[in-house]
C-alpha cells in the first residue's frame, strides 16, 4: 500500500508533514557540514604531520652543525645530545 502525498498532509495534518520535511532537510545540511569539517581536518592533520617532519629535520642538522663546529674548534661533542637524537630516524625526502 503507497501513500501518496496528499493523502500523508490528509491523515496526520500539514504540520507533521512539514516538521517531517525540514527534519529531514535539517539532518542533510548537518551530513554535508560534517563531511567538510572532516575534510578540512584531514587536511589541517596531513599539515601538521609534515611541519612535525620539518622540525625534527632542522633538530637533526642543527645537531649534525653543532657536531661539526665542535671538533672544527676543538671541543668534547655533546655526547647526550647526539645519543638523544639518535633513536630517531632522519625525516628528509631529499
Amino acid at each position: 500500500m503507497e501513500i501518496s502525498w496528499i493523502e500523508a498532509i490528509e491523515t496526520i495534518g500539514v504540520p507533521a508533514v512539514g516538521a517531517g520535511g525540514l527534519g529531514y532537510l535539517v539532518w542533510v545540511l548537518f551530513k554535508s557540514l560534517i563531511t567538510g569539517v572532516n575534510k578540512k581536518l584531514d587536511t589541517q592533520r596531513e599539515m601538521i604531520v609534515a611541519l612535525i617532519d620539518r622540525v625534527r629535520q632542522l633538530d637533526n642538522d642543527l645537531i649534525r652543525i653543532d657536531a661539526m663546529c665542535r671538533s672544527v674548534l676543538g671541543v668534547k661533542p655533546d655526547i647526550e645530545r647526539i645519543a638523544r637524537a639518535d633513536g630517531r630516524k632522519d625525516q628528509r625526502k631529499d
